[in-house]
């Protein structure tokens, strides 16, 4: 039985529209139109910036610096210390966390496009250049865009701008279903994890089944080797 001709996306805003309702198509028009990365990657770095802003802004520097020392593994007789030398950068929070926001979306989104090229060529019989792979991780990066919306509404509905840190992560394997404590032996690896890096993965194997006729199993797990790598080298040091 043949397979359906799928039509690329006609434009960057449909594409926009495309990469959460029919990702294929998306996919089938980036190799000729790689320029509409530059759009997605914008988007994702002010959705990113904005929820930093909109988290971090308001919040009052003792309280934010009670939340970090919380989870600080200080000595007792260190903590006042400590609590000093935190309020002094406490006011630029949310502009550390922005700036470490844009030049991480960059720098991992290259650092998932490398694990992908290389693990393409073990696994499936594509051979997509490198800069296909960094334009196909930023479009599969975009479900982390409603994450930050997300992020966005949870901070100007709360009561109080005075949140728990965690909220930051609401997404995550530990937020959303374990609801690990501070100090479990796997509340950092679960508050890390987010929900939405499976959208991710399975983006990922959509865009290598778009490239070559690939079996899904393959496409999964070439989608999935950047977190099978990062989060299973951590489990290992937990």
């Amino acid at each position: 039985m043949s397979t359906p001709v799928t039509t690329g996306s006609a434009s960057a805003v449909q594409a926009l529209v495309d990469i959460f309702l029919a990702p294929r198509a998306l996919f089938t028009a980036l190799p000729t139109h790689r320029r509409w990365t530059w759009l997605a990657l914008g988007l994702l770095v002010l959705f990113q910036v904005a929820s930093v802003y909109t988290f971090f802004g308001p919040m009052s520097p003792e309280w934010l610096v009670d939340q970090q020392l919380a989870s600080a593994d200080i000595p007792e007789n260190q903590m006042a210390q400590a609590k000093a030398t935190m309020l002094q950068v406490a006011h630029y929070t949310a502009h550390i966390g922005a700036a470490m926001g844009v030049v991480g979306t960059v720098v991992i989104a290259a650092l998932v496009a490398l694990i992908l090229f290389a693990g393409e060529r073990v696994l499936v019989p594509s051979r997509q250049s490198y800069g296909q792979w960094y334009a196909v991780t930023i479009w599969a990066q975009m479900p982390m865009l409603l994450s930050a919306l997300g992020l966005i509404v949870l901070s100007l509905l709360a009561a109080s701008p005075d949140q728990p840190l965690s909220v930051a992560n609401w997404a995550s394997l530990n937020e959303l279903i374990l609801g690990l404590p501070i100090g479990d032996a796997w509340y950092g690896w679960t508050e890390a994890f987010s929900l939405f890096f499976i959208w991710t993965i399975a983006l990922v194997a959509i865009a290598t089944r778009t490239a070559k006729a690939v079996a899904w199993p393959r496409a999964l797990l070439l989608g999935s080797l950047p977190y099978v790598l990062t989060f299973g080298i951590w489990a290992i040091f937990v």
